[in-house]
């Protein structure tokens, strides 16, 4: 019932992420094979595993209610946190990732605040092992618009829609986000792009 930000909840949380390290060095030492635990914002998985939650747990309010799951030590993308809490607080799990972690901050369109971007870019370097920003990069074939393509519901399904001419054709709308770590322009599974509509931004 809380948030592993919740500082009630951020020992057990930190606790599981320990047991698990505990568990790998165990089979390291049995069978002399390097395993690890490795963070990622899986591509496909977070559709495919709260599909599978809910068939196995139902609807459970705040937890399995949404298409997507949140993937390891990541503050769910519904949260309200600002930029450097969540990095600062996502710092003390990559040390418990060392196969491999990251993680992201959502801003707005930087260009004109490098400022502000150097600050950022700053932090991570002082605080977190691997950070990166999460900006829109977005444009209409149609008409020219080249702000933040919007997700809009229609009968039930989630589609891409321009905000400026309504244009919902996929072949004439680049769209760009980060997912699994790397930016994609391809469109996403309708788990990932709730995901992706789910997104606060964090400065």
């Amino acid at each position: 019932g809380h948030s592993h930000t919740d500082p009630e909840a951020t020992p057990f949380a930190l606790a599981v992420m320990q047991r698990m390290n505990d568990k790998c060095t165990e089979w390291k030492q049995a069978e002399n094979i390097d395993y690890s635990l490795y963070g990622t914002p899986l591509e496909s998985t977070t559709y495919k595993f709260a599909k599978c939650l809910q068939r196995r747990f139902g609807i459970v309010p705040g937890i399995t209610d949404h298409g997507y799951i949140t993937n390891s030590y990541h503050v769910n993308v519904r949260e309200e946190i600002d930029a450097f809490t969540k990095l600062k607080f996502e710092s003390e799990f990559q040390r418990l990732s060392p196969g491999g972690a990251i993680s992201y901050v959502e801003v707005p369109n930087m260009q004109d605040n490098l400022e502000a971007v150097m600050s950022l870019l700053q932090y991570i370097y002082d605080n977190i092992m691997y950070a990166e920003l999460n900006t829109k990069s977005d444009y209409c074939q149609e008409c020219g618009y080249d702000g933040e393509i919007k997700i809009v519901e229609d009968d039930g399904k989630l589609v891409w829609e321009c905000p400026h001419c309504g244009n919902r054709d996929q072949s004439k709308l680049n769209v760009a986000r980060r997912t699994c770590g790397y930016i994609g322009t391809q469109f996403w599974n309708q788990g990932r792009t709730e995901e992706i509509r789910d997104r606060v931004m964090h400065l």
